[in-house]
C-alpha cells in the first residue's frame, strides 16, 4: 500500500461503514463481512457482549432493518496499512422477536489496508447520551 493520508482513509472508511449499514440491514450482504473483516475480527457491543465472526453473523440474522447517521468520523493512521477510527454515530434498528434499538454509539475501531482491501481487526462500541 502506498502512504494513504487519514483525509483519504477517512473517506474510505466512512463509505465502508455506510456499506456496512447496508450490508447488515435488510440486504443481508454477507460477501460485505467476507471481504472486510479480518480473520479473528472481535467486537465488543455497547452491553459488553463480546462477538466473533460467526457469532456476529448469527446477530445480523435477527436484524430486520438497521439505520445509521454518522455524526462524528475521526481517523488516525498507523504506519503504512492501518486505520484507528473513533467516531460517534446514531443507529436504530429492528431485531426479530419485536426488538426495537435506538440509540447514540461511539465506536473505536482499528483496520488494516490488506492487499488493497481494508479489514476491519476490531470493533468496539460505547452507548453514549445523545450528543448532536
Amino acid at each position: 500500500m502506498s502512504k494513504i493520508t487519514a483525509e483519504q482513509a477517512r473517506d474510505e472508511l466512512i463509505a465502508l461503514f455506510q456499506a456496512w449499514t447496508k450490508a447488515v440491514g435488510a440486504v443481508k450482504d454477507y460477501s460485505f463481512m467476507d471481504r472486510h473483516l479480518a480473520e479473528g475480527w472481535r467486537y465488543v457491543d455497547y452491553s459488553g457482549v463480546q462477538r466473533g465472526k460467526d457469532e456476529y453473523l448469527e446477530l445480523v440474522g435477527r436484524i430486520l432493518s438497521y439505520t445509521q447517521e454518522i455524526r462524528r468520523f475521526d481517523v488516525r493512521i498507523l504506519g503504512d496499512s492501518v486505520a484507528v477510527v473513533s467516531a460517534i454515530y446514531r443507529s436504530t434498528a429492528e431485531l426479530k422477536g419485536d426488538v426495537k434499538l435506538d440509540n447514540t454509539i461511539h465506536c473505536c475501531s482499528v483496520w488494516e489496508d490488506q492487499g488493497g482491501v481494508w479489514k476491519s481487526i476490531v470493533h468496539h462500541t460505547t452507548k453514549i447520551s445523545d450528543v448532536s
